[in-house]
């Protein structure tokens, strides 16, 4: 019988595809990575797109509407590393909202105080990055 480290020692293998039947995978163990999904809360839907380092692609979310999945211009994206992700369709609507910042910070896996980047539509200031001291909190701006 050929096991599967016989498999992985052979030398003319490129690839090694594993079928692995869904009834033996747990519910919360299924990958939704790349495609729309309930987010938990009424009318949000989240999709969780993988990272490839070949183009340079970070881990990112994207949240919206469930009637606007297919509309990037009223979606909120944000990268792994807490960056908006779709620069030039990003929602500053969408993105401002409580909800979906915590959905974003909880499908990246990030701290629930982490700082997402944003634009406050007000005064079109975006947030570049907290610096913490000993006791004080500096945050830097760039105007635009």
């Amino acid at each position: 019988m050929v096991t599967f480290l016989d498999f992985l020692e052979l030398e003319n293998v490129d690839k090694v595809v594993v079928l692995i039947s869904e009834a033996t995978v747990p519910d919360n163990a299924i990958l939704n990575e790349g495609r729309w999904v309930e987010s938990g809360k009424k009318d949000w839907m989240i999709r969780v797109d993988a990272e490839d380092p070949a183009i340079p692609l970070q881990r990112h979310v994207h949240i919206a509407r469930s009637k606007h999945m297919s509309a990037k211009n009223m979606q909120a994206s944000w990268n792994e590393d807490q960056t908006r992700h779709d620069r030039g369709s990003f929602n500053d609507s969408v993105g401002s909202r409580k909800v979906v910042q915590d959905l974003a910070r909880d499908a990246l896996n990030l701290p629930s105080d982490a700082i997402l980047e944003h634009v406050e539509t007000e005064r079109r200031m975006l947030l570049e990055s907290t610096e913490p001291t000993d006791e004080l909190s500096i945050v830097y701006f760039r105007l635009h």
